[in-house]
C-alpha cells in the first residue's frame, strides 16, 4: 500500500511554521488547526445512479490572542505565503477586537489516541468500490417489492486527518476513516394511485468490513411498503413510541441544546440551575462520548486539542453536568469537558459529539405489547423549539397500535406537546439501539401524548 500523502502525523511542518510565525508577529498565544480530507461520494436519484465525485480538501485555521483579544482567519491551502497572509489577518482582527478575560488556550495534557476509528484498507477504497456498494443498496430496495421507489440516496467514504498545535505545547494528530450511506423514497401503489409517506434510512461505520447497505435498504423498503393503505384515526391521548430516527428529530436536538454551556450561560437553557436535580424520568441515562468508537463522530481530541472523554450528562433522570469548551469553562471556573467543536473555518464552539442513550431492559416487541393505545412514529415533520421544548408537527410513517398489536399505517395525524414534559413521561426504553450520524439511540416510549386527527 502506498504511503498516505495527507497524513499530518508524517508532516506537521505547516503547523509549526504557523504557530512560530504568529508568535513572532505579535501573538501571545497561537493555535493552528488543520483538516485534510479525501472523500468519495455516489448519488442516487429517481431509481438510478446519477453522479459520483472525488474530492480532496485542506483547510487551516489560525487563532491568535493579543492582549486578551481574539483574532481568527482560515484558508483552503497549506502553502506558506497564504499561511502568512492568514496570520496577518488574524492578528489585525485581534487588535481590533475587545479584550475578554475568559479568552485562553488549553494547556498540554495526555491524549490517548483511539483504536478502532481508522481502517487501513480505506486508503485503497476507490470510486469503483463506492459505485458497486451504492448499486447494491439501490438494487436491494428495488427488488424487495416493485412498488418501492427510491427518490434519493448516497454512499460516501472519507479519510480525514486532523491535527492541532498551540503555543502551550499541544501537538496532536490522528486519521479517521468513515463510510456512510442513506436511502430515501416511498412506495407507489399504481392500482389505486396511492403513495406512501416518505421514509429515510441511514447507516455508517468506520470499517469497510461493517458496511451493510443491504440491511439499510431492506429496512427502508419494508417501512414504505408497510406504510401503504394508511387510514385516518380519531383524535386521542395515548402512548408515543419513537424510533431512533424520530428520537433524533424530536428529542436529541433539544437535549443537546439544553446541556450546552453556551446556551446555559445565555440563560437560554431549560436546564439552567438544575445540576443535581431531576430533569427527566429516572429511566433516562444520557452520555456524550466521543471515545465510543461505534459512534460516527468519534475522535481522540476536540477542536482545541483537549482529550475527549466520556461525559455522563443525565444519570437515571438526574442532571449531572453540562458540556464545555475552554472559553465557557473559564466563565464558570471549571474544566473543559472536551467539547470544543467546529471546523478549521471557525473558532471553536461548544458542541456535542456522540449523544448516547443507555439501553433499556425491554425488547422492542415487549414495549409494543405494553401499548394499549398509541402510535409508533418513524419520522416527525414539524417544529421543535429547543429553548422551551414545545413541538408540533405531522406523524410520518406512523402506525396505530391497539392492545399491543400494530394494526395499520396512519395518515393526517398531528402530534403536539412539550419535550421537557414528555421526558418525565418516558415509560420505556428498548434494548435495541441504532447508530445514527451523531448519536446512538434506542426506541423510546412516552405516555400521555396528544394525537390530533387531520
Amino acid at each position: 500500500m502506498e504511503e498516505r500523502e495527507d497524513n499530518i502525523n508524517n508532516d506537521d511542518t505547516c503547523l509549526s511554521f504557523a504557530v512560530t510565525k504568529a508568535e513572532k508577529s505579535g501573538a501571545q498565544y497561537a493555535e493552528v488547526y488543520v483538516v485534510k480530507n479525501r472523500e468519495l461520494e455516489v448519488f442516487v436519484e429517481n431509481n438510478d445512479l446519477k453522479q459520483s465525485k472525488y474530492h480532496k480538501s485542506s483547510i487551516l485555521g489560525i487563532r491568535v490572542l493579543v492582549d486578551g483579544s481574539l483574532g481568527f482567519s482560515s484558508i483552503n491551502t497549506l502553502e506558506r505565503p497564504h499561511i502568512e497572509d492568514a496570520i496577518v489577518r488574524a492578528i489585525k482582527l485581534a487588535k481590533l477586537s475587545p479584550a475578554d478575560k475568559f479568552n485562553s488556550m488549553p494547556n498540554k495534557s495526555k491524549i490517548k489516541l483511539l483504536d478502532g476509528i481508522y481502517d487501513t484498507k480505506s486508503e485503497s477504497f476507490g470510486l469503483s468500490d463506492a459505485i458497486k456498494i451504492a448499486t447494491e443498496m439501490l438494487n436491494t430496495a428495488k427488488t424487495f417489492d416493485k412498488r418501492v421507489s427510491v427518490d434519493s440516496g448516497n454512499f460516501s467514504s472519507s479519510v480525514m486527518c486532523h491535527g492541532l498545535l498551540n503555543s502551550n505545547g499541544i501537538r496532536v494528530a490522528e486519521t479517521i476513516s468513515s463510510f456512510s450511506w442513506s436511502i430515501m423514497g416511498m412506495a407507489l401503489n399504481d392500482s389505486d394511485n396511492e403513495v406512501s409517506n416518505f421514509d429515510l434510512q441511514y447507516g455508517g461505520t468506520h470499517h469497510i468490513r461493517d458496511i451493510d447497505v443491504v440491511a439499510t435498504a431492506g429496512e427502508f423498503a419494508k417501512v414504505v411498503i408497510n406504510s401503504l393503505h394508511a387510514r385516518k384515526i380519531d383524535s386521542f391521548r395515548g402512548k408515543m413510541l419513537l424510533t431512533p430516527l424520530a428520537a433524533t428529530e424530536l428529542i436529541q436536538d433539544v437535549l443537546a441544546y439544553s446541556i450546552n454551556s453556551h446556551a446555559v450561560q445565555k440563560k437560554a437553557s431549560k436546564f439552567e440551575g438544575k445540576i443535581g436535580n431531576s430533569v427527566t424520568s429516572n429511566l433516562l441515562t444520557l452520555e456524550d462520548d466521543a471515545t465510543n468508537v461505534s459512534g460516527l463522530v468519534s475522535s481522540s481530541f476536540d477542536r482545541e486539542g483537549v482529550p475527549h472523554q466520556r461525559n455522563t450528562i443525565i444519570e437515571n433522570g438526574i442532571l449531572r453536568r453540562f458540556l464545555y469548551n475552554t472559553y465557557t469553562a473559564n466563565k464558570d471556573n471549571t474544566q473543559s469537558t472536551g467539547n470544543a467543536g467546529g471546523s478549521p473555518k471557525t473558532p471553536p464552539i461548544v458542541s456535542a459529539s456522540n449523544i448516547i442513550v443507555k439501553s433499556g431492559k425491554s425488547k422492542l416487541e415487549n414495549l409494543i405489547s405494553e401499548i394499549d393505545r398509541g402510535i409508533v412514529i418513524n419520522r416527525f415533520s414539524g417544529n421543535v423549539n429547543p429553548v422551551n421544548g414545545d413541538f408540533s408537527g405531522v406523524v410520518k410513517g406512523g402506525h396505530y397500535i391497539r392492545n399491543g398489536i400494530i394494526e395499520y399505517a396512519v395518515k393526517e395525524v398531528m402530534v403536539a406537546g412539550n419535550i421537557f414534559d414528555a421526558l418525565y413521561d418516558l415509560i420505556g426504553i428498548s434494548e435495541e439501539r441504532k447508530i445514527l450520524s451523531d448519536s446512538i439511540l434506542p426506541y423510546m416510549l412516552f405516555n400521555n401524548v396528544s394525537f390530533t386527527a387531520g
